[in-house]
């Protein structure tokens, strides 16, 4: 459970820094000039609920694995919580492309729109490609690969989310110490990813016996 508290605690502080403290106000009006602060909200709701679904994957171990039932369960909670991912990213999306648009400003001129854009893309190729290999027969074949990119994209989905903290793009400007405290809890949910990779599931890894994910 420490990558989904770990996203949890770096979301909840973004978040109380940008409504609480920086008092920035959420747009009603879908017409409005200024949808900007949805951007952070969703983009952190995409981080939890990536991290949460990353969670469900690497839960599958052992016996949870070698139980069709308990397996299963695991399975749909990953597949609902990469779909409400994926609805937080397209919601995130769509606030920075039209409040950049009614504003008159360009697209992607920075390593954080250009890295949160080329993961977005992949992410939702990865959400499909996972709902293949659920409905298409012969598709399963390639859950490795599945596995392989969903740990790539949630890499660099840290990677985004740095660049946004770093250069002061998560709609306030952090200190010293706090721009490295949220840093240092994407770093932690990188390294708690990592280590509960198992390599015999990826690509190139042997075969797992008991068909764990």
């Amino acid at each position: 459970m420490i990558l989904p508290l770990l996203s949890v605690a770096y979301a909840g502080t973004v978040l109380y820094q940008l409504l609480v403290v920086n008092q920035l106000k959420l747009a009603t009006d879908i017409n409005s000039k200024d949808l900007y602060a949805w951007h952070p909200v969703l983009s952190n709701a995409f981080l939890v609920f990536a991290a949460l679904g990353m969670n469900s994957a690497q839960s599958i171990r052992g016996s949870v694995a070698a139980s069709r039932a308990a397996k299963e369960g695991y399975v749909n909670a990953h597949a609902l919580l990469n779909w409400l991912a994926l609805f937080s990213l397209a919601g995130s999306g769509a606030a920075i492309f039209l409040n950049k648009e009614r504003n008159a400003r360009p697209h992607l001129t920075s390593y954080h729109s250009m890295t949160g854009a080329a993961t977005s893309i992949a992410f939702l190729l990865n959400v499909f490609g996972g709902v293949a290999m659920r409905t298409v027969p012969g598709m399963y074949k390639y859950i490795k690969f599945h596995r392989l990119n969903g740990y790539l994209l949630f890499l660099a989905l840290l990677g985004a989310h740095g660049t946004a903290v770093w250069r002061g793009y998560a709609g306030f400007q952090p200190s010293e110490p706090g721009r490295l405290v949220l840093v240092g809890l994407l770093g932690a949910m990188g390294l708690a990813t990592l280590a509960r990779v198992k390599t015999s599931l990826l690509p190139g890894g042997a075969k797992d016996a008991a068909k764990s994910n």
